[in-house]
C-alpha cells in the first residue's frame, strides 16, 4: 500500500473538514450577531479571512498540482482560475468559508484543465458578472470534455464573456487590475497565451502570470508594461520555461509564491527557476509546503500567513 498516497487523501479530507466547519461556524455566527473575534474563538484560534476583517486580501488557493488565487476587495471578488478536476470541492469551500455569494469577476488565465477544471463547478455556484480569457485561433483550440464542459458553464452563467487583451483596466472594491498579456495570440503552446494580471491596492501590486512561458514574458516587457510588484505569483509552477531573469528584474518582486503539488510528477519548481528567483528574493512560498496562502494589504505593507504554520 503506498503510504505517501494515504497520507496526501487524508489531508485532502481534513483540509476539506476544515473549510466545511469555517463555512457553518460563519453562517451561524451571522445568524446571531457574532464578530469575528467570536468566530475565531469558536473555531479554536483558527483565522477567518474576510472581506469584513481585511478590505483587501489576496489569497493563494492549494488545489495541488494547479493554480487558483482569489482577490477580495471592499465586498467584490475577483477569482483566478480553479485547479483541476477534482479540487473542485477545496474552491467551493473556500469561496464559501469566506462568505462568497457573487464572484464580480473569473479570470481563466488559459485553457489547460489544471486551471479551468474546477470552473464550471464553481460558474454552476456563484453568480458570476464577467469572464475574462484569451480568445484562441481555432488551431490553438483544445477538443477535450475538460473545455466543452467550461464552455457549456461559461453559456449557461449568462456571464459577459471579455477577450484578455494588455490594456484592460477594472475595477474591483476599492482595488484595480490590468490584463498585460498576452500581447499577441499567435503562440503555438497555449502556455504562452496566458492573461497576465496586475492588481493594485494602494501602494502594493501582486502580478499573476498563469502559465506563461519566457516568449510571452519578453512579449510583455517589449509591450512597455509596468511589472514592478511586490508579489510575483510565479509562472507555470515554477518550470524553467518560465520566470525568465529579464522578466523577474522587470517585476522585482520583494515576495514569490508558487502553486504546485506535493511531489508531482513534473519536478515543480525546477531548480533552475528557484535559482533565478533567489537571486531577487528569499521570501518565496510554495502551496506544496504552506498549504493555502493569505496575503493582506492595508495599501502599505503586506501581512502574509499559511495555513501550515
Amino acid at each position: 500500500m503506498d503510504e505517501t498516497k494515504n497520507t496526501d487523501k487524508t489531508q485532502e479530507k481534513n483540509k476539506k473538514l476544515i473549510y466545511i466547519i469555517v463555512a457553518v461556524v460563519v453562517v451561524i455566527a451571522s445568524v446571531f450577531g457574532l464578530s469575528l473575534d467570536d468566530i475565531e474563538t469558536m473555531l479554536g484560534g483558527l483565522p477567518v479571512y474576510t472581506e469584513t476583517q481585511a478590505g483587501f486580501s489576496v489569497h493563494f488557493i492549494d488545489v495541488g498540482q494547479g493554480d487558483c488565487t482569489l482577490v477580495a476587495s471592499g465586498g467584490e471578488y475577483l477569482l483566478i482560475d480553479a485547479g483541476e478536476n477534482g479540487h473542485e470541492t477545496d474552491v467551493l469551500n473556500y469561496l464559501r468559508s469566506m462568505g462568497v455569494k457573487k464572484l464580480d469577476y473569473i479570470i481563466a488565465t488559459h485553457q489547460h484543465s489544471d486551471h479551468i477544471g474546477g470552473l464550471p463547478e464553481v460558474l454552476d455556484e456563484f453568480e458570476t458578472d464577467n469572464i475574462i480569457m484569451p480568445r484562441l485561433t481555432q488551431a490553438q483550440t483544445p477538443t477535450n470534455s475538460t473545455y466543452t464542459a467550461f464552455l457549456k458553464a461559461v453559456k449557461a452563467s449568462g456571464a459577459k464573456v471579455i477577450s484578455a487583451k494588455p490594456g484592460l483596466t477594472y475595477h474591483l472594491g476599492e482595488a484595480e487590475f490590468e490584463i498585460l498579456g498576452p500581447v499577441t495570440n499567435d503562440a503555438e503552446d497555449i502556455n504562452s497565451m496566458s492573461a497576465v494580471t496586475k492588481i493594485t491596492y494602494g501602494e502594493t501590486s501582486f502580478l499573476v502570470t498563469g502559465d506563461a512561458e519566457k516568449d510571452e514574458e519578453l512579449e510583455i516587457i517589449d509591450n512597455g508594461a509596468d511589472l514592478d510588484c511586490d508579489v510575483l505569483k510565479v509562472g507555470h509552477h515554477g518550470s524553467y520555461t518560465s520566470s525568465c531573469k529579464e522578466f523577474i528584474s522587470a517585476a522585482s518582486p520583494e515576495v514569490c509564491v508558487i502553486s504546485c503539488g506535493e511531489n508531482n510528477d513534473y519536478g515543480h519548481p525546477h531548480d533552475a527557476a528557484v535559482k533565478r528567483l533567489k537571486k531577487q528574493t528569499d521570501e518565496i512560498y510554495r502551496t506544496d509546503i504552506c498549504g493555502d496562502i493569505v496575503m493582506v494589504s492595508d495599501g502599505e505593507k503586506i501581512e502574509i500567513s499559511y495555513e501550515n504554520q
